[in-house]
């Protein structure tokens, strides 16, 4: 896997753990997101009268439900409500937290034979789980893989490039060594992505500024020195302890959208220069926060569990994040109704207006190959991951986004979560057109690592744009007079 991609897979696990956020705070998408809350394990039971006439008979039933995401219990019980209602079978639902915990636990049940009827993982493929659930690629087909966001599947099934990796691979584990392009053990639940600014409606409101999207990060700018002014609250919050954590969850939106997709990978592929003036303003936007005094203090030092603790708190009017977090500030006791999202606006002049990313998913549900109830379980997995009224209330109740394309039924979806859904691309979007390329060069051509360290010390106003800018140029140029 190429270092950018490892360091997006970190930093969506990262984000996603430690406080019962989703793919938690994090997602782990590159990778699904780790959410827990604590170490103790939380049980329900749903239930409900059965309708008649149900195509599957669960009367007198029961499925057990394992998962590592205490927000999540909500969304399972909603889903699983509606699933009795529908078939007369009940959906016992358990919680075992932190995410080692369970690893542990689904491990050691394994061992044993003592899995539940459904398990819900993350989204990945080769996790050496596969030898305890049930291969869905002999048991759903396009009618049913057709109904998710078009990515959904991609890092559930199993490619022909990590066969061949696992094949030459010494540490490839025997499992993974048997798996054959093609195959899945999992279908989709929820999507996420970055990009995404929280606000602070109370604030927002008491300064007098629109609790609408801005239009363009001018804006953006203009309403954080309005809030900062008028309620002496710092501007923004981000997990800037991530060295890279601006670039992979905003700066490279501001470049794409500025741009065009084009002038990204121009960057990536050393065709361009940072200090061009095509791509300056990209550097200036980062600039503006610091030059403005828009920054809490501190937030160098800030992990991205603290950024949310942070921005539940008070202490800031906005947190850069991502879709999964959402079920972090609730768990941390903010209102949904107080908070705001919005996907980073463009700068002035930009190519594209308005954001949208693709979405990656955050976890899958999976069958126990040994469940004695296994065709019911296959039933409910179906049912609450493409029942448009199922995956409504999952979503509703656990704060996340559905891996089904809702279409016009997201109007369902609590409002922030609609909003989030919006900026998500139901075909492949402008990141897409930047990934293999992000995935390419971004990790490998250490500029880039020495430009999200330039950033850091711009906004210590140890540097300003146009030295950030050559100091990307003048390594760049370096590295390549050297061969690298």
């Amino acid at each position: 896997m190429p270092l950018a991609a490892v360091t997006m897979f970190a930093l969506l696990v990262s984000g996603c753990g430690g406080n019962g956020n989703n793919a938690g705070n994090s997602a782990s998408p590159s990778g699904s997101p780790s959410g827990s809350s604590g170490g103790s394990t939380a049980s329900s039971t749903a239930s409900a009268s059965a309708a008649p006439g149900s195509a599957v008979d669960g009367k007198g039933k029961t499925l057990t439900l394992w998962t590592w995401k205490v927000a999540y219990t909500p969304g399972f019980e909603a889903a699983a409500k509606l699933y009795q209602e529908k078939t007369g079978a009940k959906v016992e639902i358990q919680t075992f937290t932190p995410d080692d915990t369970y690893r542990q636990k689904f491990q050691a049940a394994a061992n044993s034979g003592n899995l539940p009827d459904v398990v819900n993982w993350w989204a990945t493929a080769g996790d050496s789980i596969e030898g305890s659930i049930v291969d869905l690629s002999t048991v759903f087909g396009d009618d049913v893989l057709g109904s998710y966001y078009k990515t959904a599947m991609d890092p559930i099934r199993v490619t022909q490039q990590q066969v061949d990796s696992w094949a030459s691979d010494k540490n490839a584990t025997e499992l993974q060594k048997s798996l054959k392009a093609g195959q899945f053990y999992g279908l989709p639940l929820d999507i996420g992505g970055f990009f995404t600014f929280y606000g602070n409606k109370q604030l927002m409101e008491k300064a007098g500024v629109s609790t609408d999207a801005p239009k363009t990060w001018e804006d953006f700018i203009a309403e954080m020195k309005t809030i900062k002014e008028k309620t002496g609250t710092p501007g923004l919050v981000l997990g800037g302890q991530v060295v890279d954590l601006w670039e992979n969850w905003a700066g490279s939106a501001l470049s794409i959208m500025l741009n065009g997709p084009e002038g990204y990978n121009a960057l990536m592929e050393r065709k361009a220069k940072m200090s061009d003036p095509a791509n300056l303003p990209i550097v200036k936007a980062a600039e503006a926060l610091s030059d403005n005094d828009l920054l809490m203090p501190g937030v160098l030092s800030t992990s991205i569990d603290g950024a949310d603790q942070a921005f539940a708190a008070g202490k800031a009017a906005f947190d850069l994040g991502g879709s999964f977090t959402m079920s972090s500030l609730l768990a941390m006791g903010m209102n949904p109704d107080d908070i705001v999202s919005f996907p980073v606006p463009p700068i002035s002049g930009s190519k594209i207006t308005q954001w949208t990313t693709d979405p990656f998913t955050l976890t899958m549900l999976s069958v126990n190959k040994d469940s004695k109830n296994k065709d019911l379980a296959l039933d409910f997995i179906k049912f609450v991951t493409t029942d448009p009224d199922a995956a409504v209330a999952f979503a509703n109740g656990a704060y996340t986004i559905p891996a089904l394309n809702l279409e016009g039924k997201s109007a369902d979806l609590q409002p922030t979560l609609k909003s989030i859904s919006d900026s998500f691309a139901t075909e492949p979007g402008p990141y897409s057109q930047s990934q293999a390329d992000i995935n390419t060069y971004r990790g490998k051509n250490k500029e880039w690592e020495v430009y999200a360290q330039a950033i850091q010390s711009m906004w210590e106003k140890k540097m300003d744009a146009a030295a950030v800018a050559k100091k990307f140029d003048d390594t760049m140029a370096s590295l390549e007079a050297s061969g690298n």
